[in-house]
């Protein structure tokens, strides 16, 4: 499994940048609830890639992308198509 890691500057409420070490695929994987789970099975049938976990209080959003295309799944599994996110360079 190719390891893809990487930070974002989101507009979640409550975030707060507190990670010292960004986390591997498989660590991100474990963050993920049933429902984002299969939610992101059903993306991946369509070539979709977990890209990584936003944590913010006690919310963990999935972003995954299919070339630079961005879907965010929330916790409950509802798939947003056109999220608000910025992403920073490593």
């Amino acid at each position: 499994m190719v390891n893809m890691q990487a930070s974002a500057i989101s507009s979640f409420p409550g975030f707060d940048e507190r990670r010292i070490t960004q986390p591997n695929i498989n660590q991100h994987w474990n963050r993920l609830s049933r429902a984002q789970r299969f939610a992101f099975y059903a993306l991946a049938k369509f070539g979709y890639r977990l890209f990584f976990v936003r944590q913010s209080d006690n919310e963990h959003t999935a972003v995954v992308r299919q070339a630079d295309h961005l879907v965010t799944i929330d916790s409950e599994g509802d798939i947003d198509f056109n999220p608000n996110l910025e992403l920073r360079d490593n």
